[in-house]
Order: structure tokens, then C-alpha cells, then sequence
């Protein structure tokens, strides 16, 4: 099912601080197209504007997707990153703990209770986080990539 997003275009659809060359669009727009799109597998982009800003349109965006994607993928390099940094804290502290022997109830009270959160946090990053970004991510894929038909 193809979900049809209706757009009428009349003027301050570009963000004022893009430069000429690389249009892009205003955050509200995007906020609008992003909200629009958000469960939607097939998107139809209905746009009513200018005939002579139907390509600066199509190219805002583009440019303004794009960017969004490659943002959130840098995003999820760096989560991933640090679920592994976690995930190598919390082992690094319970084998410090075994080597050093450990003993008494405050001292491994303490260690437990750490490497379960540096554990719990990066067990949270990876089936939570990475999940939810790997989502937004499609949908902006979606919307740079649907279909456009102006009117």
C-alpha cells in the first residue's frame, strides 16, 4: 500500500542558510515529510508547486535526505562503538576483579553491580538504540527515494 503525502509548495520551502548549490529544505518540511512517512513501507510524494522549481525541489530533497541518512549513519558507528567499549569495560572489570581476588561482600557488590550496568547499557544500545536508528534510517531512505508527481 502506497502512501500518499500531499505537498503544496508556495514559497520558503528551502532552508535559508543551504547554500545555492545544494538546496535543502526547511526543517519544518522536513519534519512534516518525516512524521508523514513514518510507518509506510511505498511512499507518493504529491507535490503542488512552481513549474520552475520542480527540479530545486526533487534536488532539496534529495540533498536534505541524504544527509539525514548519512548523519544517522555515523550515528550508529559511533552507538555501536561504544556498546562495544562498554561490553569491553564490563569483562575487563569482572576478570581485574578474579585475578585480584576480590573477597568480602562491599567489594564484589561493587563490581557486580557495575559490570551489570555497563553490561545492561550495551545490551540496551544494541537491541534498542541501533534498532530505532536503523528504522529512521529506511524512512529516510524511503522519502529520498519516492515517487514524485507534481501537480
Amino acid at each position: 500500500m502506497t502512501k500518499k503525502i500531499d505537498l503544496t509548495i508556495n514559497h520558503d520551502y528551502l532552508n535559508p542558510f543551504a547554500s545555492p548549490d545544494t538546496p535543502r529544505l526547511s526543517p519544518e518540511l522536513v519534519d512534516y515529510l518525516s512524521d508523514s512517512a513514518w510507518y509506510h513501507p511505498e511512499l507518493s510524494l504529491q507535490i503542488r508547486c512552481p513549474e520552475d522549481e520542480r527540479d530545486r525541489l526533487q534536488q532539496a530533497i534529495s540533498n536534505t535526505f541524504s544527509e539525514k541518512s548519512e548523519q544517522l549513519r555515523g550515528d550508529i558507528r559511533t552507538q555501536r562503538l561504544v556498546a562495544l567499549v562498554l561490553l569491553g569495560l564490563a569483562l575487563a572489570l569482572v576478570l581485574a576483579a578474579t585475578a585480584l581476588g576480590i573477597e568480602g561482600t562491599l567489594p564484589v557488590g561493587v563490581v557486580t553491580v557495575t559490570a551489570w550496568m555497563l553490561l545492561w547499557r550495551s545490551g540496551e544500545i544494541f537491541f534498542l538504540d541501533l534498532r530505532s536508528s536503523n528504522r529512521e534510517l529506511r524512512k529516510y531512505q524511503r522519502i529520498a527515494s519516492s515517487a514524485k508527481q507534481f501537480i
